[in-house]
């Protein structure tokens, strides 16, 4: 067989592999089981971390990244589903549908998903005061960290063992959510980058790349946001130092507070 050939052949076979999922020698991440997600109306939901792997049984686990991506609406929904992520946001429905085929996937484990969030316009989650955010989730592993959209309250998460409060009724282990600004790359609108439905979140003139690069605009009435994140355990290959990933879950379509 001529060397051409040969060499086409090989080249082939890599492709393919790496079209199935992860190449030969790059390590598995666990990603968090769908069915480990539990939503409550469109303002809470539960990630259920205690059957996770622990850190010293997967050593290739360096952390979770959550993606958020923020749209606007015309809608007021109590409970987002894909059912009505088109009346929602039609761009949340398109988003969704592309991430879709991944979610549980047996096939599709190791692809890039930090490039298939980014190109549809998803950025990582944050946390008030640019507090660790990699560091607080990985504590959570066999716990439960809880989203939470209160009415007319910043947007937080709670790592705990389940029940929200502690024993004299206060909530404990809380973290504010805050939007990105990718390093200071543009400058989202309002300022204090928290979760709040406002007229300046809605506002067209901010949804440009420089200010409000998170938010996907709609034609027509701007009354509502939400809220679309998704969470996905990001590791490492030892040997060539690229980075591999889970394949993702849904945590849930939020509708943002006023």
């Amino acid at each position: 067989m001529r060397k051409g050939t040969i060499f086409i052949l090989l080249l082939f076979a890599a492709l393919l592999l790496s079209s199935c999922g992860l190449m030969e020698g790059e390590p598995f991440i666990e990603p968090v089981p769908q069915a480990d997600i539990e939503r409550f109306s469109n303002n809470r939901a539960i990630v259920n971390l205690r059957h996770y792997p622990a850190l010293s049984a997967q050593p290739a686990f360096s952390h979770f990244a959550i993606f958020y991506r923020i749209y606007v609406s015309n809608i007021p929904e109590f409970s987002p589903s894909p059912a009505t992520f088109n009346a929602i946001n039609p761009t949340l429905h398109s988003n969704y549908n592309t991430i879709r085929p991944f979610i549980d996937s047996d096939s599709l484990f190791g692809a890039n998903m930090h490039d298939q969030f980014r190109r549809l316009g998803f950025w990582y989650l944050a946390l008030e005061g640019n507090a660790n955010i990699n560091a607080i989730l990985n504590n959570a592993i066999g716990n439960i960290v809880e989203f939470n959209f209160p009415s007319g309250e910043n947007p937080f998460i709670r790592i705990g063992p389940g029940n929200i409060y502690d024993t004299a009724g206060n909530i404990t282990n809380v973290h504010t959510l805050w939007r990105s600004n990718d390093g200071g790359r543009f400058t989202p609108v309002p300022e204090n980058r928290f979760f709040r439905n406002t007229d300046d979140l809605r506002n067209p003139e901010h949804i440009i790349p420089q200010r409000n690069a998170d938010v996907a605009n709609i034609a027509g009435e701007r009354q509502y946001t939400y809220a679309a994140m998704f969470i996905v355990a990001v590791g490492m290959n030892s040997s060539t130092f690229a980075t591999v990933h889970s394949t993702p879950s849904l945590i849930h379509v939020f509708q943002l507070p006023d």
